[in-house]
Parts: C-alpha cells; structure tokens; sequence
C-alpha cells in the first residue's frame, strides 16, 4: 500500500473514532435534554442550530454549496427520510427506553441495510450473511428480554420506534452512498439541516410550543450544554463525517465500522453516566449484536 493510501486510512479510522464517540454519547445527550424538553422540541433546537451554522458558513464563503444541475429529488428524498421520519423515532425511542437499549437496537442499522439490499435491490444473501442476521437481533432479544426493566408497557413502544428508526437509517445509508457519487459532503450535510431545521421548527410552532425550547436553551444549565453538543457536534460535525465515509467506502463496510463503535460508547455511556441498568443480559446482547454485524458484513457486496 502507497504512504498516501496508509495516510488516508488513518484519517478514516481517526474519522470512525470522532464519530463514535460523537453519537455514542448523542443518546446520553438526548436524555439529559428530555428532561426539560418533548422531543419535538429537543429536535427544533438541535436541527435549528445547525441550519444556522451552516448558513453562516455558507454566506460567508468559508464553505461552498451548489446544486445546479444535480439530482435535487434524489436528496430530497433521502433528507426526507434523514433526519425527518427518523430523527423523530429515534427520539421517541430514546425517550421511552434507556440509553443502552437505544444503542444496542440502533446498531442493528448494518444488518438492515443487507436485509433492505436483498428485498429492494436483489441483493444475494449469502448462508453466512444470514447467521450474521439471526445473530444479531438475537443479540437485541436478548438485552433487552432479560432485562429485570422490560415491559410491554411504554417501553414497548419505544422498542417499536426505534426498530422504524432502524428501517429508515438503513434506506438512507444506501441512497446516502449514491448521493456521493453526485453530491459533495458538505452539500449532503447541508440538505440534512436545512429539512431538519425547518420541518422540526414547523412542527415545534404548529404543536404550540413557540419559543420555549429556545427559552430553555438560552437559560443555561445542562439542556444548554446538551443540545449545543446534539445540534454542533451531532446534526453537523458527526453527519459531516459519516457523509463523508460514506462516500468513500461500501455503505454495509461503513455502517459496519460505525456502528459497532457507536454501540460500546452508547452503552457504557448509558450505564456510567446515566444510572441504566445493567447485567450479563447487556453484555452478552451487545457482543451478540457486534459479532452479527460483523459476520454478515463480511460476505455483503
């Protein structure tokens, strides 16, 4: 391998290990900031902070933006899917189960991408493609089945919405890697926050809300500091980076690389810093989960 070649393999691994730890914590960020906040409200300010951030980059010529002659529909598309229906269960889904359980679910993303790439694109799946599969949402079964807090209650639903926040991550991860055939990182990205930041603002106004989140930003203490982190390093820096590795490698190798790291952050973030509840259940669930991921990407094209 050429320097240059090891040199841009390091900055892709330097890149998976930001974005680890960048959305491993997110989910810990998210229910600090639902605790003062619905999580309409938590999405206008996150989305809101980055739109305007990257107008401001925009305006004063520090970034470039054009999408003359592109394939707008294409990215309308994927920004309606990313971050509008699935910012929206994902927050649903962590406000009503715990930040390792989100983690854990949320991993699952790889493996749907394959299961989405064989029933929408006839992708062929192979024998270890399949046990990688099964594997990996046993893996789910099991956190989340044995643990003493599981009910069919509440969190149930939180379960279903983050299992739809999965179905949408996926189908934007593969119509993500076909937009950087056509789309710059940064114009990805920017369609990202100008449909986050106008859909979560309308639908904050249009349920009542008015200024409140912003009220509650702007009074400080650690809603501030939450969302500050969800809206500059999650909506802008951590989507920059994953649109960016996207872009350059197999959507399945990706989602495979992030999503495991992702995965270890989130949880021990989740049991360290915000009190959930663990035991071998988790353990087990989440090596199960990885270990899946693992094997079923290894044989996906």
């Amino acid at each position: 391998m050429s320097d240059s070649g090891k040199g841009n393999k390091v900055i892709l691994y330097l890149l998976f290990t930001a974005l680890a730890l960048l959305w491993g914590l997110s989910f810990l960020g998210t229910k600090v900031a639902l605790k003062e906040l619905e999580p309409i409200e938590v999405l206008a300010v996150r989305w809101g902070m980055s739109l305007v951030l990257f107008c401001f980059l925009a305006v004063t010529g520090i970034i470039k933006i054009n999408f003359k002659g592109k394939n707008v529909r294409l990215l309308a598309i994927a920004v309606a899917i990313q971050p509008c229906i699935y910012s929206i269960l994902e927050a649903w889904g962590i406000n009503l189960t715990t930040s390792s359980e989100s983690s854990i679910i949320i991993a699952v993303i790889p493996l749907m991408v394959v299961i989405e790439g064989f029933l929408f694109f006839k992708q062929k799946v192979s024998r270890r493609t399949g046990i990688g599969i099964i594997i990996g949402f046993s893996g789910i079964v099991t956190a989340i089945l044995f643990s003493p807090e599981f009910s069919t209650g509440g969190k149930l639903t939180g379960y279903l919405c983050l299992i739809g926040a999965v179905t949408t991550g996926a189908l934007y991860t593969i119509i993500s890697n076909r937009l950087g055939q056509e789309f710059s990182t940064m114009e990805t990205t920017f369609g990202l926050a100008l449909a986050g930041g106008v859909f979560f603002n309308l639908l904050s106004f249009l349920e009542g809300n008015g200024l409140h989140p912003y009220r509650v930003f702007l009074s400080g203490g650690s809603s501030m500091w939450s969302l500050i982190y969800l809206g500059v390093g999650c909506s802008f820096g951590a989507y920059l980076i994953f649109n960016y590795t996207l872009s350059r490698l197999r959507a399945d190798l990706a989602t495979c690389i992030q999503t495991n790291s992702i995965t270890v952050v989130g949880v021990a973030a989740g049991i360290i810093w915000g009190g959930d509840s663990w035991g071998w259940y988790t353990v087990v669930g989440m090596l199960m989960t990885i270990a899946g991921i693992i094997i079923a990407s290894r044989d996906a094209k």
